[in-house]
């Protein structure tokens, strides 16, 4: 009879298919607290999700940047928004090359991968004085928090 030893098996799920064992090794999930800025866009934000969001201490049910911007957009100025911008944005109506109009906001903003977003987001923080707290979980599955 053969014997097959597997050393920590508690870190890893198992499951039967066809008369098969598969064990599939359980990620560990690293929670990295009050990252600095600097930090933050180290990372890899690709295919990263807001997993917690509060504005000025006001818990928001946002876990996309854009949503997120949106909705700092929608609680400012348009000048001071057109001014300031770290993104391509236009009074313009355009709705090509990757621009939408947002009618209520009466500009056209070009979508920007996550990394570009965030940064626009802590930039109308920071211009408004607003706080901010994130928790983002990164598709490596860390965990990062993120205050200002």
């Amino acid at each position: 009879m053969d014997i097959i030893t597997i050393p920590n098996i508690k870190q890893y799920t198992q499951q039967i298919i066809n008369g098969n064992l598969i064990l599939t090794k359980i990620q560990q999930i690293q929670n990295i607290d009050n990252i600095s800025e600097n930090k933050l866009f180290k990372q890899n934000l690709s295919k990263s999700k807001i997993i917690k969001c509060k504005i000025n201490n006001e818990v928001l049910d946002i876990n996309y940047y854009n949503k997120l911007l949106l909705y700092l957009y929608y609680h400012i100025d348009k000048n001071t928004i057109i001014q300031n911008t770290t993104l391509n944005i236009s009074k313009d109506k355009i709705h090509d090359k990757g621009f939408k109009y947002y009618k209520d906001l009466g500009i056209s903003i070009q979508g920007a991968e996550s990394r570009k977003t965030l940064r626009e987001i802590i930039n109308v923080i920071k211009l408004n004085n607003f706080n901010i707290e994130l928790k983002i979980k990164l598709e490596n599955n860390e965990i990062i928090n993120f205050k200002l």
